[in-house]
């Protein structure tokens, strides 16, 4: 865990822990699969979780097929008395020491359920784009440094405002067999704010300097999908882009890439470069919100300014004709994973901000 802010040390004696996590969803994304890997990772911890929100998407379909306990809740907007009153029951009925709850409306609902039942409140912001939600009365946990800047910079106190990084499954496989053509990949949601259409541009600029192709891989049936199929064709690259839509086999597809490349125009806390970090790949990412925490400029990976496809060309170029240079950024990449990025560090960090909570909600009560 990395963080500009002193350790959080153990406060309390921790049993096993009873938590219920308060996440509204229909979709799969970055906040779904962290929420459902630090579910299952602070059940490796011993603790006891259960999950209140939409079963109808991702999410929900995973919790059930996880054999996790789970509350359908569907949680319609920021005042929704039907989906409160169910959630306070079911934290109830679970006897919940404490209510985890993500994004805007997550902290929303884990404020108000953790404030009638008595129990420790803890939410987790995944942007800097939203912050209404987040209050004083909750720990809060930031899942990149320039998140909790972000949220102390508009006013919530710094001591209730935690970074702990978010942490993904180790998805190191055998590399793929050597290839003349350097397989450039985005794994992310095909959505303008991931900048596709400016790894298709930069591409363009190295016809004829480099041999190299692109890979999308994320569900591709958005509208800006069809935007960057036009894209592709007006730049004549149909023969060197490939969709792959979404994926489940994520380490397999991360072997077959020799770079990761990240030109996003917002970005907290990209999942998929810590995946790239624990496949040791090399990664070129947009210098933008939490990225220069997993990306290491010259280390593992190479920083370039958001929209400029001509920088991330010359990123590119740079790393296609120097092979030992990408050699020596797949070392660094899987040490900097093991050291900052695991399921297992992201647990014990969550835990510690959960102490917390479990004195407030003690100091509450007395």
């Amino acid at each position: 865990m990395l963080s500009a802010e002193p350790s959080l040390s153990t406060v309390l004696p921790l049993r096993p822990l009873r938590i219920v996590m308060i996440t509204h969803s229909h979709k799969l994304g970055g906040m779904e699969r962290h929420v459902l890997g630090l579910m299952q990772a602070l059940q490796s911890l011993g603790h006891v979780l259960a999950y209140a929100g939409p079963l109808d998407g991702w999410l929900g379909e995973q919790v059930i097929a996880a054999g996790l306990p789970h509350c359908h809740v569907p949680l319609h907007g920021m005042y929704d008395p039907l989906s409160a009153l169910r959630l306070y029951r079911y934290a109830r009925h679970f006897g919940a020491d404490l209510i985890h709850g993500h994004s805007q409306r997550g902290a929303r609902y884990a404020s108000v359920i953790g404030g009638w039942a008595g129990v420790g409140r803890v939410a987790t912001a995944h942007s800097t784009n939203s912050y209404r939600w987040f209050t004083p009365q909750l720990q809060v946990i930031a899942v990149a440094q320039s998140v909790r800047e972000f949220l102390v910079g508009i006013g919530l106190p710094a001591k209730r405002v935690h970074c702990v990084h978010s942490g993904v499954d180790d998805q190191a496989s055998a590399p793929a067999a050597r290839r003349e053509c350097l397989t450039l990949g985005m794994i992310a949601r095909v959505e303008h704010v991931k900048g596709h259409d400016l790894a298709l541009r930069a591409l363009a600029l190295l016809r004829g300097r480099v041999s190299a192709r692109l890979v999308f891989v994320g569900a591709d049936d958005t509208a800006f999908a069809a935007d960057l199929r036009q894209l592709i064709a007006e730049l004549k690259l149909d023969d060197l882009v490939e969709f792959r839509g979404q994926r489940s086999d994520i380490a397999a597809q991360l072997a077959e890439l020799d770079v990761l490349v990240a030109p996003s125009r917002r970005e907290a806390l990209s999942l998929s470069l810590m995946e790239a970090c624990s496949a040791s790949l090399p990664i070129i990412a947009s210098r933008i919100g939490g990225n220069p925490e997993i990306v290491v400029d010259g280390d593992n990976g190479l920083l370039v300014p958001s929209e400029d496809p001509p920088a991330l060309a010359e990123a590119i170029l740079k790393l296609a004709q120097d092979t030992a240079l990408r050699q020596a950024m797949r070392r660094r990449a899987r040490d900097r994973y093991e050291q900052n990025f695991t399921l297992q560090a992201m647990a014990h960090g969550t835990v510690a901000v959960y102490e917390r909570a479990l004195l407030d909600a003690r100091a509450r009560s007395s």
